[in-house]
């Protein structure tokens, strides 16, 4: 067995106990209505999340998140996963939390003002575009989409498809090799 701390333990309480009674009695509306009718309700529950400190369990205190270790945040996205609208409420949601992640630890300056820190403040959505046509999976030692710099750009030359979140986002990371010479 394993011992977690107080402190997480108080968190995992509030947020099953959230869960419980903000989310899943919003459940059936969800699925008869959709994301795009339910968004201004699940806005004012991110707000209570963000009001009792739960809010982006898996981003470090330094970005405004819980700063939840690996294991820890696993240990409340069993909380969360208890209804399909956990995740986004608590701002963990994939693709979100993985490009959130890619932001803090790869991006511009420029890149975290633009997208990352409205990202964290749950502002806007992103997507992940790495599936292709030409090869099954996402495995990314598969991929032909290639990214050749240019200037301060990027040329991008490729075919993604299956775009995780598109509809909705207002941005997305997209994997391409930009060394074909390293090692795969």
């Amino acid at each position: 067995m394993f011992d977690i701390s107080p402190e997480l333990k108080k968190n995992l309480a509030k947020a099953r106990a959230f869960v419980r009674e903000e989310l899943i009695p919003l459940e059936r509306d969800f699925l008869a209505k959709g994301f795009n009718a339910m968004e201004p309700v699940l806005q004012q529950k991110r707000q209570m999340v963000k009001e009792l400190g739960l809010w982006l369990p898996q981003v470090s205190k330094e970005y405004g998140g819980m700063g939840l270790s690996l294991f820890e945040h696993g240990l409340m996205s069993q909380e969360l996963g208890q209804t399909p609208i956990g995740h986004f409420v608590f701002n963990c949601q994939a693709p979100d939390s993985g490009n959130m992640e890619i932001l803090i630890d790869h991006g511009t300056p420029e890149q975290k003002e633009k997208y990352l820190m409205p990202l964290l403040r749950g502002e806007i959505r992103s997507c992940f575009s790495m599936t292709e046509p030409e090869h099954a999976g996402s495995n990314p030692t598969m991929m032909s989409t290639t990214a050749v710099r240019e200037g301060d750009s990027y040329i991008i030359d490729g075919h993604k498809w299956f775009t995780s979140s598109a509809d909705g986002a207002a941005f997305a990371v997209v994997m391409a090799i930009t060394n074909p010479e390293a090692s795969r």
